[in-house]
């Protein structure tokens, strides 16, 4: 008996319970915000704006500004901007968006006898019935897909305007969290000993190099494209440059296939008016899109997520399927994040190899 008590004593390793523990702990706090999760989204608005912000109030308390006065200081700088955005853009972006609403119409029968002309012409042209039924399908397929992503930046923009009260409490919350984010880290260090403390903190920072410069410097590129977009727009007399300059810098987050999606609604409109306009337009974003990949993101990201083209194409295929237009938006850093964990625990596996990107 002692022999096989032996053996089981030595099966049991301090490090394993401690990992079930903390698996244990995982769900038990994941139950408890899926019955709260009504009450999160202004917590996690919050702590977008404190992962955004953090790195700024540190570098202002390392410059000897004090934390508090610190955050005031950008609070400032970002009421000041909101300020300026309420009152000059968004009077343009409202009468846009009523012009749009009074035009609607005429863009609808334009598209409409566009499509009558392209159905009599097909109909006329001598194909063979097979690639008859692929054209088909294709264009009824793409017309969903079309349909889908409409569909979900509306949801997008409808769920942003229901979340109006979590939207205004979140920088409030922000503030504390920024306020005492050195206390939180110290709280949440302490649920943990070591040797868990330790490794549950160096994949955190894992994660936070591979995403933390690139979501950042993301953003502000995806701000400079769409200036970009609406001051050229502004200059070929575009209709709805503000909506189209907006729509093209939130799509710029996304990798590959943004640009592209980004620039069919200036061409699209510029189309109705003119051949000649919307090849302007295209001009305009290639043009665009050279400065942003030669100038502007290589300056301001400056790292990349290190994950390869195809799977990143893949990511956001499966992001889109699955979420629409918010898992396009999600499907890089989520992977990235992945990718992240993959290759810690690969290097603590096998310490002597080195994982590819």
């Amino acid at each position: 008996m002692a022999p096989s008590g032996k053996r089981l004593e030595m099966k049991v390793n301090p490090v394993w319970k401690m990992r079930l523990l903390f698996l244990l702990g995982l769900l038990a706090v994941g139950l408890f915000l899926f019955v709260v999760r009504s009450a999160l989204p202004p917590f996690l608005y919050a702590g977008v704006i404190t992962y955004l912000l953090a790195p700024l109030v540190e570098e202002l308390e390392k410059r000897g500004t004090p934390r508090v006065l610190a955050i005031l200081l950008l609070y400032a700088a970002a009421g000041g901007i909101l300020v300026l955005l309420i009152t000059h853009l968004v009077p343009v972006l409202v009468r846009e968006l009523n012009a749009f609403g009074e035009k609607l119409p005429m863009y609808t029968a334009q598209v409409q006898g566009l499509v009558r002309w392209l159905q009599e012409n097909y109909a006329h042209a001598e194909l063979p019935a097979s690639l008859r039924q692929v054209l088909d399908e294709t264009i009824s397929r793409s017309e969903q897909v079309l349909l889908s992503y409409t569909r979900s930046a509306a949801q997008l923009a409808f769920s942003l305007l229901s979340h109006a009260l979590s939207l205004v409490i979140a920088p409030v919350l922000a503030f504390y969290m920024l306020r005492d984010l050195k206390l939180i880290k110290r709280t949440f260090a302490g649920l943990f000993q070591e040797p868990a403390r330790t490794e549950i903190f160096s994949i955190l920072h894992q994660i936070d190099s591979v995403l933390g410069g690139f979501v950042r410097g993301h953003l502000l590129v995806a701000l400079i494209v769409g200036m970009l977009s609406f001051v050229g727009l502004t200059l070929l007399r575009i209709d709805f440059a503000l909506i189209i300059g907006f729509v093209a810098g939130l799509f710029d987050i996304i990798p590959y296939f943004g640009p592209v999606i980004g620039a069919l609604p200036a061409v699209a409109i510029a189309l109705l008016e003119s051949p000649l306009k919307a090849l302007y337009v295209i001009i305009l974003f290639l043009i665009i899109h050279q400065v942003e990949s030669t100038i502007v993101s290589p300056k301001i990201i400056g790292q990349r997520v290190g994950l390869h083209p195809l799977v990143v194409i893949f990511a956001l295929l499966v992001g889109g399927n699955a979420a629409g237009l918010v898992g396009l938006l999600l499907a890089v850093p989520i992977t990235a994040s992945a990718k992240a964990l993959l290759f810690y625990f690969w290097k603590k596996r096998w310490p002597g190899r080195e994982g590819t990107s």
